[in-house]
C-alpha cells in the first residue's frame, strides 16, 4: 500500500518541471513579441505583406526555441518520474511483504520479480508517452498564440480600433494570464503543470495498484484493505465508485471466497477513471487481515467539512501561482520592451498585478490562520519565483499602493 499523502507529494517533482518548461515558453512568447510589436507604433504599422513575413520568421524562431526547452525538460522530467515511480513501487511492496511474510509466505522481492518491473516499466513509458504527446501540441500552440497575437495588435492598431500602448498590453495581457494550454484528444485543455500532475498522480497510483494487485494473485491472497485520508471525494453521496468516502477504509474480497465482504472491484471501481486508482486518485490498497484497520475512525461529517475547506484552500493556491504567473510574465514585458510608452504602461500593470498577488497572499494568510491549517508554502512556489522575484514585486506592490493613496 501506498499511502495518499505519499502520492500527492512524490508527483510535485514532476509538476514542478513541467511547471519550469511552462515559464520558459511564456517567457519565450513575451520576448518575441516584444521584438515584433514592443519597438515603437512606427515600426509596428509596417506594410502588411513583410509584416506577415517577419512575424512568420519569428514564429518559426519561437517554434525551434520552445522544442529545444521541451527535448530538455523532457529528459530531466523522465529521470523524475522514473525515479518517482521506483520509489512508489519499493515502498509499497516492502509494506506488503511484510503481511505475507507475517503469515509465512515468501515473496520474491520488487527488483528480483521481471513480472512485477515489467508493469512498472509499462506504466513509466505510457506516463511518459502521455506527457510527450501533450508537449508536442504546447509547441504548436505556442507558435500560433505568438502569430495570432502580434496579428491581433497590428490589425487593431492599424485600423484605429484602439491604441498602439492598449494593443501590446492586450498582447502581453493575453499570453501572460492565459499562458499555453496542453490540448487532450476530447479537446479539453489545461496548463501544462496541471496535465502533468494528473498524469503522473494517476500513472503512480495505476502502477502501484497494478504491481499489488499482481502480488496479491502470487500470494492467493483474498482480503484487501482500502487506504483513507480525510478530504476525500464524495461524488454524489451514493454507494457507488464515484463516492471515495463511501469505499475507502474498508475490506472487500478478492476473489469471492470470503462471503461476508463485498467484492473488491466493483465495489471500488478498481479499473475504471471514476474508481480507486482513477484519475488523480489518492487512494490505495493492499493486503489486509479483515480485523486490523487504521482507517476506520474517520467521520463522515469531518471528512465532508475538511473536503470543502481542502478544496478551497487549493482555489486560493492556485490563484496565486496564476498570479505569480502572471506577474513574472508582465515583468519579461517590462525589461524587453524598448519603446518608452510601451515600457511605462507595462511597469504599471505589472505594479497592479503585484498588489493583487500581495492581497491574495494575505487573504491565504487569513485563511489558513481561520481554519487551523497550516501554510504550504511548496504548493504557492512556481518554477523561477525567486526572493529577487518576490522583493521586485513587493516593491512594485507599495509603488502602486502608494500612486493610488495618492489620487
Amino acid at each position: 500500500m501506498y499511502y495518499p499523502d505519499e502520492i500527492l507529494r512524490i508527483s510535485e517533482g514532476a509538476e514542478e518541471i513541467a511547471e519550469l518548461l511552462h515559464q520558459d515558453i511564456i517567457d519565450r512568447i513575451v520576448k518575441r513579441m516584444m521584438i515584433r510589436i514592443g519597438r515603437g507604433e512606427e515600426y509596428l504599422l509596417t506594410a502588411i505583406d513583410k509584416w506577415q513575413i517577419e512575424v512568420l520568421r519569428d514564429a518559426g524562431y519561437l517554434l525551434e526555441d520552445v522544442q529545444k526547452d521541451i527535448t530538455s525538460h523532457t529528459a530531466v522530467q523522465a529521470d523524475e518520474v522514473k525515479a518517482a515511480m521506483e520509489e512508489a513501487g519499493v515502498t509499497a511492496m516492502e509494506r506488503e511483504d511484510k503481511v505475507y511474510k507475517g503469515a509465512g509466505l515468501s515473496p520474491k522481492p520488487l527488483m528480483e520479480s521481471p513480472a512485477l518491473i515489467r508493469i512498472m516499466q509499462r506504466n513509466y513509458e505510457a506516463t511518459m508517452g502521455e506527457w510527450k504527446n501533450f508537449t508536442r501540441t504546447t509547441a504548436n500552440a505556442a507558435q500560433q498564440t505568438f502569430i495570432k497575437a502580434c496579428d491581433r495588435a497590428y490589425t487593431l492598431t492599424s485600423s484605429g480600433t484602439i491604441s498602439y500602448t492598449q494593443a501590446v498590453k492586450e498582447a502581453v495581457e493575453q499570453i501572460a494570464t492565459e499562458g499555453v494550454r496542453v490540448t487532450y484528444p476530447s479537446g479539453k485543455t489545461d496548463t501544462i503543470e496541471t496535465a502533468t500532475l494528473r498524469a503522473v498522480r494517476t500513472g503512480i497510483s495505476q502502477m502501484t495498484g497494478q504491481i499489488t494487485y499482481a502480488r496479491l494473485e502470487e500470494m492467493d491472497w483474498d482480503i484487501i484493505l482500502t487506504s483513507a485520508h480525510v478530504g476525500a471525494r464524495t461524488g454524489d453521496g451514493g454507494e457507488n465508485p464515484g463516492n471515495h468516502y463511501w469505499w475507502q477504509g474498508r475490506f472487500f474480497s478478492r476473489t469471492g471466497r470470503t462471503p461476508d465482504l463485498p467484492l473488491f472491484v466493483p465495489s471500488t471501481g478498481y479499473g475504471t477513471i471514476e474508481g480507486l486508482c482513477g484519475v488523480n486518485c489518492r487512494h490505495s490498497y493492499g493486503a489486509g487481515d479483515g480485523e486490523h484497520n487504521p482507517y476506520k475512525h474517520i467521520d463522515s461529517e469531518k471528512n465532508v467539512k475538511a473536503e470543502k475547506i481542502q478544496q478551497r484552500q487549493r482555489a486560493l493556491e492556485r490563484r496565486i501561482r496564476k498570479s505569480k504567473r502572471e506577474v513574472m510574465g508582465w515583468k519579461a514585458a517590462v525589461d524587453a520592451a524598448t519603446d518608452p510608452r510601451v515600457k511605462f504602461e507595462n511597469d504599471l500593470v505589472y505594479q497592479r498585478k503585484s498588489a493583487l498577488l500581495q492581497r491574495q497572499n494575505d487573504a491565504y494568510e487569513q485563511f489558513c490562520e481561520k481554519n487551523n491549517l497550516k501554510r504550504l508554502n511548496d504548493r504557492l512556489q512556481v518554477a523561477r519565483w525567486n526572493r529577487q522575484q518576490a522583493a521586485e514585486a513587493r516593491g512594485a506592490a507599495k509603488r502602486y499602493t502608494a500612486a493610488r493613496g495618492a489620487e
